[in-house]
């Protein structure tokens, strides 16, 4: 009878770790994704250590991920191993066991899930700062006791990720740009973003997987003439393919652009073709957008040349304004002046 009883406590008491690990840890991911890194990067600057500690997680986030990771396992075997027990204190009979198994298993499965799972991350959810304040020793200290095991998981998996390296986003980027979102969303709701600025954050955001390619012009549309013709000889042949730019290129080597022309300027004043050419900025077809246009901000460069990687040859045109538009605005909206007061 004593030990049958102490068999029972050891179970109910095994249970109610297990019960409590499994709601911490998983309320704790839930918490980490969700909460606001700017109230913790602005708390971390009036020296609240507890948020800098946090903070500190969210940077790398490998490490809360794989200490939930161990934390809900070891939650689970925590809990099977307490029924195990729990059903071995109340049989009497052997041959009953492995249906009263069944039974208690399909029995708790709902208030493991209930309790240990959806109630924890739905409060964690609405109050992540909060109670990743309250619960940041206790997961620290899980942290440190895991650590013998999540490190040699963390160094395998990033060199599984060297040795198989792709075109696609790693966890920590996918992570950090999920944090990004929350943190412009976060801004706008605090009055320090508005909302043309929210808005241009998260074209960036969606366009950052974009490549050049994706904006460029065919170079046929662009009519062509050398550095050394006329005024009359460019007004005519702009006249003829009724373009607003005309490239220069070398004398002898048709495909080898210098130079683009704004036809207005020519005709508004009595410069030369290269007198008024703006300069014509190449880059390789794999080159990121977003550094694209700031490159033809910083030479004032209305026009650039996409080329390819390899060869040199050229691809297409790559207009300032266009890519500027469809980078930063959302479609069918435009930069105005009004658009960038607010900015």
């Amino acid at each position: 009878m004593t030990s049958s009883v102490i068999l029972l406590g050891s179970a109910l008491l095994l249970f109610y770790i297990g019960m409590y690990l499994s709601a911490f840890f998983s309320g704790s991911e839930t918490g980490f994704y969700r909460v606001s890194s700017l109230q913790l990067t602005l708390r971390s600057q009036h020296g609240d250590t507890t948020s800098r500690q946090i903070l500190e997680f969210l940077e790398h986030p490998t490490r809360f991920v794989s200490t939930t990771l161990v934390g809900n396992n070891v939650a689970n075997y925590l809990t099977t191993v307490a029924i195990s027990l729990l059903l071995a204190a109340l049989s009497s009979r052997a041959q009953s066991s492995a249906a009263a198994e069944v039974a208690a298993t399909l029995i708790m499965t709902p208030v493991i899930f209930v309790f240990g799972e959806l109630i924890p991350k739905s409060l964690y959810y609405r109050a992540p700062l909060t109670l990743l304040h309250r619960g940041h020793r206790l997961f620290r200290f899980f942290y440190l006791l895991f650590l013998p095991l999540t490190f040699p998981m963390t160094l395998i998996a990033g060199g599984l990720s060297k040795i198989t390296r792709q075109d696609r986003p790693s966890v920590d980027t996918m992570f950090s740009r999920t944090r990004l979102f929350g943190l412009i969303a976060s801004g706008q709701r605090d009055g320090i973003l508005t909302r043309i600025q929210r808005r241009l954050a998260d074209n960036l955001m969606t366009s950052g997987s974009r490549i050049l390619a994706d904006y460029r012009e065919p170079i046929s549309v662009f009519p062509g003439m050398p550095l050394s013709c006329t005024r009359d000889q460019l007004l005519a042949t702009a006249d003829a393919h009724q373009a607003g730019w005309v490239l220069l290129h070398t004398e002898g080597t048709p495909r080898e652009w210098t130079a683009a022309v704004r036809v207005a300027a020519v005709v508004l004043s009595s410069a030369t073709p290269v007198a008024a050419a703006e300069p014509l900025p190449h880059f390789r077809e794999e080159d990121p957008p977003l550094k694209v246009l700031g490159e033809l901000f910083q030479q004032n460069a209305h026009l650039g040349i996409v080329t390819d990687g390899d060869t040199g040859h050229p691809l297409g045109i790559i207009r300032r304004d266009q890519l500027a538009d469809r980078l930063l605005v959302s479609p069918g909206v435009s930069l105005s002046p009004h658009t960038a007061w607010e900015l």
